[in-house]
């Protein structure tokens, strides 16, 4: 991928992080979440952090793992990939 390429891909998935706002299941769809591109990188999970509620939320396609940011418990999480996208 040349550099102009890398740098419409971004602009392109700003516009979506915008359009999306604070629509979490617009953030787990293409342009930003994706399983694998052209040049091997992946964008496979989200999260919304809660200052002010004091926690953060990570996002898979159909499951989500909220974690306390005074007792965060490390752990690990199995997602199955799709090769739709």
């Amino acid at each position: 991928m040349c550099q102009q390429d890398g740098a419409l891909r971004t602009q392109e998935q700003l516009r979506a992080i915008r359009a999306a706002g604070a629509d979490v299941a617009a953030t787990l769809k293409p342009p930003l979440y994706r399983t694998v591109d052209e040049q091997g990188t992946r964008r496979l999970y989200t999260a919304r952090y809660r200052p002010a509620e004091g926690h953060v939320t990570y996002y898979w396609p159909g499951e989500s793992w909220q974690q306390p940011f005074g007792d965060f418990a490390p752990g690990s999480r199995t997602a199955a990939l799709s090769r739709a996208d």
